[in-house]
């Protein structure tokens, strides 16, 4: 008669699903106790698979081309526009210069 095979991968699995709480190194010792020969490294290796599978997609992150200088030599003045509107307005952009002078002051 053949030998009957089993899949250490899916017993290691419906153990981890049956006891959730219990480590690697004691479900192992249970599956080394039904005759299987695993070790605590493999059964954490196919936990880490299980957690892997269920993360679900990953998120698509739209990132911004950089911006090209223009050949015009608006530039810098285009740059100074992105700045003031980032900031939040022309007073807010001033007062962001005024604190970098004042760090550069203390600095320098």
């Amino acid at each position: 008669m053949a030998k009957r095979s089993t899949n250490k991968s899916q017993a290691i699995r419906d153990a981890l699903e049956a006891n959730p709480d219990k480590s690697p190194s004691a479900i192992a010792d249970a599956l080394k106790a039904k005759g299987l020969k695993v070790n605590a490294q493999y059964v954490s290796t196919i936990k880490s698979g299980m957690n892997a599978k269920r993360g679900g997609a990953r998120k698509v992150v739209r990132r911004r081309k950089p911006h090209r200088a223009s050949s015009n030599g608006l530039g810098p003045i285009e740059a100074a526009l992105r700045f003031i509107t980032d900031a939040g307005g022309i007073e807010q952009a001033k007062q962001a210069l005024a604190t970098i002078e004042k760090i550069q002051e203390a600095i320098g």
